[in-house]
Order: structure tokens, then sequence, then C-alpha cells
């Protein structure tokens, strides 16, 4: 019993992990306040590990634990902490735990 619990902690350690949104940032007019008010009202919630905010593009890539949070969570953030208009770009993708790199280097698919 002891051995099938730790199984299982293992496999939700192996298969939660960290997560990459595009997120289009309509409005910024400024190249030094906007993308500093949209990493602020991201600063602080659970789960975001980093926010990149990109003037020229209009752009935010956001990095964040997908156990603690969603991408949708994090649109609905932005757009009730800031007056830009917010939109997913792309369906986040996973970022592959170090826990996972250690191992597929001994388990090729």
């Amino acid at each position: 019993m002891k051995k099938c619990i730790l199984l299982l902690s293992l496999a939700a350690f192996v298969f939660a992990g960290e997560k990459t949104a595009n997120i289009k940032v309509k409005g910024m007019s400024c190249k030094f306040g906007c993308p500093t008010k949209v990493k602020t009202a991201l600063n602080g919630i659970d789960g975001v590990k980093l926010c990149d905010v990109n003037f020229e593009t209009s752009t935010a890539t956001v990095t964040y634990n997908d156990e603690d949070i969603n991408g949708k969570d994090i649109v609905k953030i932005l757009s009730d902490k800031t007056d830009f208009e917010i939109l997913i770009e792309n369906e986040p993708k996973e970022e592959p735990s170090s826990f996972k790199k250690f191992f597929s280097k001994f388990f090729k698919s």
C-alpha cells in the first residue's frame, strides 16, 4: 500500500508542471509604464512564476504552475487589474519538469 501511495504521489509530480501562455495585450501606449502595469498585476499571484512583456509586439509571455492557476484565470486577472484588452494567443504549452527531463534521457519515446 505504501508503494502504491508513493507511486501515485510521484505520478502527480511528474504530470503537473509549468506551462507557458502567450497573451495579446492590446492598448499599451507607453514603453515603460504599460508593461510594468501588466507585470505588477501578476506579481504575487500564486502559481505565476514569470511574466515577460514585449511592448513592440504587444504580448506577454507568462510561465505558471498549472496546479495553482490556469490560463483563463490569468486572462481574467489581467482584464480586471488593467485597462488593456487581454486575449490568449495560444493554448498554453507544457514545459517539461526537471524530473521529466532527467528521466527522458533513460526512457525515450
